[in-house]
């Protein structure tokens, strides 16, 4: 009887521990694709250039003058300049033709590629911008791809409230299925609870030792939960080439406290609920 009644309870805490780490496992999960989806956004709104192409004209103090000028912005991120010849050989090598035998002369003209830190990444700034610089005497033209902008925004707005709603439902999930565990582990007890409380015994000393047992079963969870997300970090960082986590490296530990610390939240308000609930009920409705 003895033996049955350990491996019932071994069962509830496994269940516990199983249902904790499996459900901190998906958030993390969760949290780390919301984060990369943002970087890779970032670096996709990065590489979309404000280009400035100079007058035949333009003269090398002038043009250094205003990379300079340019570098000192607040929304600068990178400059590339691109010279006419260069440009021409970029051009050869993308349509695989050499126009210049064509035309029988380069048409192009020395261009200055600027590059905007993403939070600048909008067709307001890219405007200021052009209307800024629009009446230099050495510059010809100044084009970047607003509809492209555009979209880019409007989409990465919807896809925030996409990630704040599955966020929610991965809460509420993690929440509700954590609490079924640990009803379930306080309900194999139940008489236990009845038979201490109704030998004088507190509700305080009668909920501690479950809360103490499931807050180290979460804590177990966590640990087990932290594992699994570093092996697949490890796992996707040696075969996609793109990803990188050394430099996210203090973000990663601040979501395994986080997870922690959730762990701990969670297991104990759900064990004191749960533990308040028998201790509210009559004898005849254990059965």
């Amino acid at each position: 009887m003895a033996i049955s009644k350990n491996k019932r309870l071994l069962s509830s805490y496994f269940s516990v521990i199983l249902s904790v780490s499996i459900v901190l496992f998906m958030m993390g999960a969760f949290f780390i694709i919301a984060f990369n989806a943002k970087k890779i956004s970032d670096d996709f709104k990065e590489k979309i250039p404000i280009t400035i192409y100079l007058k035949n004209n333009a003269k090398k103090i002038e043009t250094e003058q205003l990379i300079k000028k340019l570098n000192l912005k607040d929304y600068t991120n990178s400059i590339s300049y691109i010279s006419k010849e260069k440009g021409a050989e970029m051009l050869i090598n993308e349509i695989g033709e050499d126009f210049i035998e064509f035309y029988g002369t380069n048409p192009l003209l020395n261009s200055i590629d600027v590059f905007l830190k993403s939070e600048f990444v909008t067709t307001i700034v890219f405007d200021e911008i052009t209307n800024e610089l629009n009446n230099t005497d050495f510059i010809d033209e100044i084009i970047f791809d607003a509809p492209l902008i555009s979209l880019i925004n409007d989409n990465i707005n919807k896809i925030k409230y996409w990630i704040l709603g599955i966020a929610l439902f991965f809460l509420s999930i993690s929440i509700v299925v954590i609490n079924s565990s640990i009803r379930l582990s306080i309900y194999s007890n139940r008489i236990n609870i009845k038979t201490m409380q109704m030998v004088g015994a507190t509700r305080r000393f009668i909920r501690k030792p479950f809360i103490n047992t499931h807050v180290k079963l979460g804590l177990i969870g966590s640990v087990i939960a932290a594992i699994m997300l570093s092996l697949s970090l490890y796992y996707i960082q040696n075969y996609f080439e793109y990803f990188n986590f050394e430099s996210e490296i203090p973000l990663i530990v601040s979501m395994f406290v986080a997870i922690s610390v959730f762990s701990v939240i969670i297991t104990y308000l759900c064990t004191y609920f749960a533990t308040q609930k028998f201790l509210k009920i009559k004898i005849e409705q254990l059965y």
